[in-house]
């Protein structure tokens, strides 16, 4: 693999957010392009993914292989409201995050990469804390947003975590 390239997603990145959210939330199994298909065909609105970059408050980060120009992973967050959220939701001002990298990506820090820079994004727009979902057997992403000072916040449920994190040290 290249080195790595860092972009800020736009609402131009749409079909990398979308094939970042399908990876995500198979997180347990191979890349299947006919399952991603299938999932686009027959799905409706996905409120992580739909108007990104139009929506107030989106923010996002888009790795992409310096070589091919590849996007080989994305991270975002928004912000929900009380009667429209999604798991990892723990107040109106902190944005849920969501975070994917392509399989053969996976363990070379491009996991890391993505989710520092958004934090720092993040710290940039005023954003205090975000907040995220990570199932419960998911261990390698859960030392990950650990080691980057994610913390239980003990509002999970039997399927998974939510996990909180301060941007309060995150460099400027």
């Amino acid at each position: 693999m290249s080195p790595l390239v860092l972009v800020d997603a736009t609402a131009d990145d749409i079909g990398v957010l979308e094939r970042a959210i399908h990876a995500a939330w198979r997180w347990r199994e191979a890349w299947d392009e006919d399952s991603f298909t299938r999932h686009r065909a027959t799905c409706g609105a996905d409120s992580y993914i739909d108007d990104f970059g139009r929506r107030a408050g989106d923010i996002g980060v888009i790795a992409r292989d310096s070589g091919t120009g590849r996007a080989i992973g994305a991270a975002w967050c928004r912000f929900f409201t009380v009667v429209d959220h999604r798991a990892g939701f723990l107040a109106e001002d902190v944005p849920e995050l969501v975070v994917a990298v392509e399989q053969e990506a996976r363990g070379r820090g491009v996991g890391r990469a993505l989710m520092e820079a958004l934090l720092h994004r993040a710290r940039e727009y005023g954003v205090d804390r975000v907040s995220l979902h990570v199932s419960r057997e998911n261990d390698r992403a859960r030392r990950l947003y650990e080691a980057l000072g994610f913390s239980d916040s003990g509002c999970g449920d039997e399927q998974g975590a939510v996990l909180v994190r301060s941007t309060a040290n995150v460099p400027r």
